[in-house]
């Protein structure tokens, strides 16, 4: 199975060999990571789960690689924006970034993610939280970690580390209530150390059945349990790309004040807060049930009943 940097560069050397848009259907059928057992077919579960796959690794192909490849509606396909580097070098530093080293490229850097990218001595380094390497470590050795989060010592079995919004995550088991939990690195307490590895290795094992993008797939509108609601939303021109990381979808129509952006909502109360953090930038024009929602809302907070 494609490893999630395999599986995000692979896409973005497909796009970049076949030189044409590609669409979801193609991405399922060509690219390793993004395999479906049977044909996609819009609006079902495994539809969106493929989507949703899809729009994770754009974020993370834009915001970690700079490589920007996004939805046209024009050509009802993804398309490869103009590299800044020409044809060749762009091609070579995919092949190289796919050779991607954890343990990084220059001692003393820790937390360094970098492979060389042609045959002289560049380099390419992507900078990670300083305790991605520790808890590597731990992971390597199947040994515990103990640290102190919201105010509590937790010990856990370290699973997998993850992103999730450009913030970086340890999906971990548990076992004071064995269950799988999800710790932002970000809020780990500083203490001496921040993160006490056990001595013991082989404490754990990872269960065979772990979804690795699942662990880190925070969204509510991913778990929610409300009946689903196919709905469109007129989002201005400069706001669509943060729309679209946040609250996904695919963008169906586009002109000069900005896009539609149609997607499937399954949690209706984080869709309603989300929708309005856009500040009056974002409008959902369908279902009337989802527009009932956010201006009866809206009235409240407003005192007109």
């Amino acid at each position: 199975m494609a490893t999630p940097t395999e599986r995000i560069l692979s896409l973005a050397a497909y796009a970049d060999g076949r030189g044409a848009p590609v669409s979801l259907e193609a991405i399922t059928a060509d690219v390793p990571g993004y395999e479906v057992d049977a044909p996609l077919a819009a609006g079902t579960a495994e539809w969106e789960t493929a989507r949703k796959r899809l729009q994770r690794d754009l974020a993370d192909l834009r915001e970690h690689w700079g490589i920007d490849l996004a939805f046209d509606a024009d050509v009802d396909g993804y398309v490869l924006a103009p590299p800044f580097l020409d044809r060749y070098e762009r091609a070579a530093l995919i092949a190289a970034a796919a050779t991607v080293e954890v343990e990084g490229v220059a001692p003393g850097v820790p937390g360094a993610i970098g492979s060389a990218v042609d045959d002289t001595v560049a380099q390419i380094v992507v900078r990670v939280h300083a305790l991605v390497a520790v808890l590597r470590g731990a992971m390597a050795r199947h040994a515990a970690v103990t640290f102190t989060y919201d105010g509590a010592v937790r010990r856990v079995e370290p699973w997998a580390l993850g992103t999730w919004r450009n913030r970086w995550y340890l999906a971990a088991h548990d076992p004071s209530c064995d269950a799988l939990r999800r710790f932002r690195l970000d809020r780990i307490e500083p203490s001496t150390p921040t993160i006490a590895v056990d001595d013991e290795p082989d404490a754990f094992t990872v269960p065979d059945g772990f979804d690795l993008d699942a662990a880190f797939d925070l969204d509510p509108n991913s778990w929610g349990t409300d009946a689903a609601m196919h709905a469109c939303v007129r989002v201005e021109r400069d706001h669509v790309d943060a729309f679209v990381v946040e609250m996904g979808g695919d963008i169906t129509a586009q002109d000069a004040r900005g896009a539609v952006v149609e997607l499937v909502v399954r949690e209706h109360q984080s869709f309603r807060t989300r929708l309005l953090s856009f500040g009056g930038h974002a409008t959902v024009e369908s279902p009337p049930e989802l527009v009932a929602l956010v201006t009866s809302h809206l009235r409240a907070l407003a005192g007109d009943t």
